[in-house]
């Protein structure tokens, strides 16, 4: 494996190790896991896992959840199942390493509650790639678009089961167009802003598959620094 460090998720009492210069996570996950609403007991899958941070903030959370992380890269993967052994969550959280498109989920006995994911969000030909390969796979959309991943978690989780998804505020449009196009309605958006004043850079959405909503309460912005 290669090097790493050993951190802590802010306001957590978890023990995550990561990539010393590989993908690390960032805020985004902290927000978009503190979004999720669940009663204790559901089945949850968390797709593209990384380092397993989602999951083990849920596990913490709620600890009679039952979570399966799906992972691409198997250095990440590694660090998934360290972080959640670390934290004695191995009863919890069960960490899988492949592909989402090819996992055979017919095999499945019973579909997810909820659905969480973080997932890469820059269209091909659009910025710089990164050199680093781990980044490069977690930012854009080298092996996973927003559509499949939509399209994926559709087959995965159950009628009325929620999806929860951070994503760029300039790509609502694109998230918005795979939601409907896979039979999720929102429930819930809303936007993320550095502070107060400045430009949203993100939006959390959970979505409810094959339940429509005419209407829902626009929450209040998040911000990042809402003292600036």
């Amino acid at each position: 494996m290669e090097k790493y460090s050993a951190d802590r998720a802010p306001r957590h009492q978890l023990h995550i190790s990561q990539p010393e210069k590989g993908y690390r996570f960032s805020l985004d996950p902290l927000i978009l896991a503190a979004h999720i609403r669940a009663k204790g007991n559901e089945t949850v899958m968390d797709l593209g896992c990384g380092c397993g941070i989602i999951s083990l903030i849920l596990a913490q959370r709620y600890p009679n959840l039952k979570i399966t992380g799906i992972e691409i890269q198997e250095e990440l993967y590694d660090f998934a199942r360290k972080n959640i052994l670390a934290n004695g969550f191995e009863k919890n959280i069960h960490v899988l390493h492949g592909d989402i498109r090819t996992l055979p989920w017919g095999r499945m006995d019973a579909k997810a509650d909820i659905i969480v994911s973080n997932p890469p969000y820059k269209k091909l030909g659009t910025g710089r790639i990164n050199p680093d390969p781990q980044k490069a796979m977690a930012r854009h959309e080298i092996s996973l678009g927003i559509d499949a991943l939509v399209e994926c978690s559709s087959r995965m989780i159950r009628d009325q089961g929620l999806l929860c998804v951070s994503f760029p505020f300039d790509r609502l449009s694109d998230l918005t167009l795979a939601l409907t196009r896979h039979q999720f309605y929102p429930e819930f958006i809303r936007h993320v802003h550095t502070k107060p004043g400045a430009k949203a850079i993100r939006v959390i959405v959970r979505a409810v598959k094959k339940r429509q909503q005419a209407m829902f309460p626009v929450p209040t912005p998040f911000y990042l620094y809402p003292g600036k």
